[in-house]
């Protein structure tokens, strides 16, 4: 774990005051929803960030009813869904393949912006990494939808997003 310190010519000569002012980068939080390209920029975004300052990268793929197939009346409903996330885990292992930073998957139920929050406050996360929308991050920012949008108003922490490409 790294730490970095801005401390003035005061805080060097008390040692309360080097504690009180060191910022620690032990995890980052990262969205991934395996429906965009944007989103594998993101997590490969994120991967680098973490690498860099030696932050435990956490992967927060909310399940919502994209995973899952188009008629919730057939029997093939959840073994859709089963399949959508296998795929989903399989294209974020092979991400990682070549890294030796630690990082934890989190597959959880609900809205995604509010899963990102909820798990990035859990991890006391330095920020949040989203992708961009497919249709830009201009239009993505502005849709009512949009996941970073929300982030954005309602997050205390410093949220980043990553245009695709």
């Amino acid at each position: 774990m790294r730490t970095h310190t801005g401390l003035d010519a005061a805080a060097h000569t008390d040692p309360s005051a080097v504690a009180a002012h060191t910022i620690e980068f032990a995890a980052i939080v990262v969205g991934h929803d395996g429906h965009h390209s944007a989103k594998d920029d993101a997590l490969r975004y994120a991967i680098q960030l973490a690498a860099r300052l030696d932050a435990h990268l956490h992967v927060i793929h909310s399940v919502t009813i994209d995973d899952y197939g188009i008629d919730p009346d057939t029997a093939a409903f959840e073994e859709e869904c089963a399949r959508n996330l296998a795929i989903e885990r399989q294209r974020i292992n092979a991400l990682f393949e070549n890294t030796t930073i630690r990082w934890t998957y989190h597959e959880e139920r609900g809205d995604p912006a509010d899963r990102l929050a909820q798990v990035a406050a859990s991890v006391n996360a330095a920020c949040i990494i989203v992708g961009s929308h497919p249709h830009g991050i201009a239009r993505g920012l502005l849709g009512a939808d949009s996941v970073p949008r929300w982030l954005l108003h309602h997050q205390p922490r410093p949220v980043l997003v990553v245009p695709a490409g």
